[in-house]
């Protein structure tokens, strides 16, 4: 049995298509009786995959029907292995509230994993224990356009995607839970936007690197925006917003074909590489996230601002009747990457500037001496690469 739910795939983008990340608050309660709240929020999936692995914290704050959710920084992360091992998780320099275990770290089978933290304010917490929960496999995937993959909630306005299909053998004899995620890599081609001035590139000779920033100019207004071209090859990284579950109730050991993975839009008309990832969960994450999809559809959207977080497997140990937000998980990942050349497209593609940046392209005018405008350095962080994806053909 496959669970989809549409929780908006591009935040940020379209105004009538904006969704939230997972982070965001879903309701338990009654909004009519509860009317202000302080919940912790804890949101991490440990994986046996070769990336970085880490925790969230946040806190989502209700008062009179509104909320509002920050990071949490300064906290103490451990995760406790089979009950005698303990890893310390780090706080990221530059992510506040983001927790990473040492470098080379993996979840393995076979291990349980019990998250263990405690706030600035010296309240302590703890979650069950997970162990990881294999994924199915990935065989093959293909893709088939729909001119208006992508609808509004009221299903009046749509938007082109390409609709990404998989094809998955079910282990049989074995009760198997997971959920479908993707990342996206798209051609990135303007790697640089300076507001209210200039975009300036120099080399740094003794690292061989070029760097750039952009200069403030008082002649210019506040509302001018200039952009910059990449100066070598880059890739922007998208990622789903999605909840795609599934359950093996009635296809225990058989071959499932067209199981939907992604829905992916038609950004430009060049191709673009598609990343599947499929993440085994255990009964109890499933279950986790049944509801939250179900609070989803019943809220209208992950958008809508809910009364209060949903209630995972992470508790106090201060006190008993304190609730706490997200889920701590362990999933082996299971990967297939898939090449969208985007022959089958039709149409005018959506303006891949505009969506990301929410205003037109206004490159800066040629002028000199000297030369200008400069090439712009394509900065790598969680969404930009200059590194060329494992799986790209051109």
């Amino acid at each position: 049995m496959k669970k989809t739910a549409d929780l908006g795939l591009l935040r940020g983008f379209l105004p009538w298509l904006l969704g939230v990340m997972l982070t965001a608050c879903v309701a338990q309660f009654d909004d009519d009786t509860i009317q202000t709240a302080n919940v912790l929020v804890v949101d991490g999936t440990l994986t046996d995959r070769p990336e970085r692995q880490g925790v969230r914290l946040s806190r989502s704050v209700l008062f009179a029907g509104k909320s509002n959710t920050g990071p949490v920084s300064g906290a103490s992360v451990e995760v406790v292995v089979s009950g005698s091992e303990v890893v310390v998780f780090r706080e990221n320099e530059t992510e506040k509230g983001l927790y990473e275990a040492p470098e080379g770290f993996r979840a393995r089978f076979g291990a349980g994993y019990r998250l263990r933290l405690r706030t600035p304010d010296g309240r302590w917490y703890e979650s069950a224990e997970e162990r990881m929960a294999p994924a199915p496999g990935l065989l093959t995937a293909y893709d088939r356009f729909d001119a208006q993959g992508i609808a509004d909630v009221e299903k009046t306005r749509f938007a082109p995607a390409h609709l990404v299909y998989v094809d998955v053998q079910d282990p049989a004899g074995e009760r198997n839970f997971s959920r479908l995620e993707w990342v996206l890599y798209e051609k990135q081609e303007w790697c640089a936007s300076c507001q209210q001035g200039l975009y300036n590139l120099s080399f740094n000779a003794a690292t061989n690197q070029f760097t750039g920033q952009c200069s403030v100019l008082r002649t210019y207004s506040p509302n001018n925006w200039f952009d910059y071209a990449c100066l070598t090859p880059c890739w922007e990284i998208l990622r789903s917003f999605t909840l795609n579950l599934f359950a093996d109730t009635y296809s225990d050991g058989r071959l499932v074909k067209g199981q939907l993975a992604a829905v992916i839009p038609y950004y430009q008309r060049g191709p673009a590489l598609v990343e599947i990832r499929q993440f085994g969960l255990s009964t109890e994450a499933y279950r986790y996230h049944q509801l939250l999809e179900a609070q989803t559809e019943r809220n209208g959207g992950l958008a809508d601002t809910p009364p209060a977080p949903l209630i995972g497997n992470v508790r106090s140990l201060d006190d008993d009747r304190e609730n706490v937000a997200g889920f701590f998980g362990v999933s082996s990942v299971a990967t297939l990457r898939y090449w969208l050349d985007r022959q089958n497209a039709s149409g005018f593609p959506l303006n891949f500037f505009q969506l990301l940046n929410g205003r037109t392209l206004n490159p800066e005018p040629p002028s000199g001496p000297p030369p200008r405008p400069p090439l712009a350095v394509c900065v790598p962080g969680p969404n930009r690469t200059p590194v060329k994806p494992e799986g790209w053909r051109q």
